[in-house]
């Protein structure tokens, strides 16, 4: 190697010197600058995700603990109108209500027993409304079910 140098004219060393500089610097860039980059910024969007996620989080806790301190009262709506309010929004079609006493009385003639489930389960945990008696049956298609009378109270 020190022989091949010696045969080359100064023109020639300093190209092969040049053009060793820039390999140098390209292998530098390529194999240790960039991928630092990389890791940087994939490093940024972890924490800026990982932020997000705290902040929503501390929010629900602010929320669960409200919640928490108000012991679960409700709105004081009337039931009828968390029924009502709540069915639109879960596209329930109801058949019927009757007011029962501070019960609310609700016949479906047919609902999915998934989203009957869904619906009862908001009303529950939201709405802090309790389903004190449910009386069943099967529609002509599976998984379908009649509401012959679902009886909601407050808690």
């Amino acid at each position: 190697m020190k022989t091949w140098w010696q045969q080359l004219n100064m023109r020639e060393q300093r190209l092969v010197m040049a053009m060793s500089a820039v390999i140098g610097v390209f292998v530098l860039y390529g194999l240790i600058w960039q991928p630092l980059n990389e890791s940087i910024a994939t490093t940024k969007t972890k924490v800026e995700r990982q932020q997000a996620l705290l902040a929503w989080v501390e929010e629900s806790t602010q929320l669960y603990q409200q919640a928490k301190r108000n012991g679960g009262k409700s709105t004081g709506a009337s039931l009828s109108s968390i029924v009502n309010r709540t069915s639109r929004a879960n596209n329930i079609t109801i058949t019927r209500m009757q007011p029962q006493g501070d019960d609310l009385q609700v016949w479906i003639d047919e609902i999915s027993f998934n989203q009957l489930l869904a619906w009862l389960e908001q009303l529950a945990t939201r709405d802090n409304l309790q389903v004190k008696n449910i009386d069943l049956s099967l529609a002509d298609q599976q998984g379908v079910v009649r509401v012959r009378r679902l009886q909601l109270g407050k808690s």
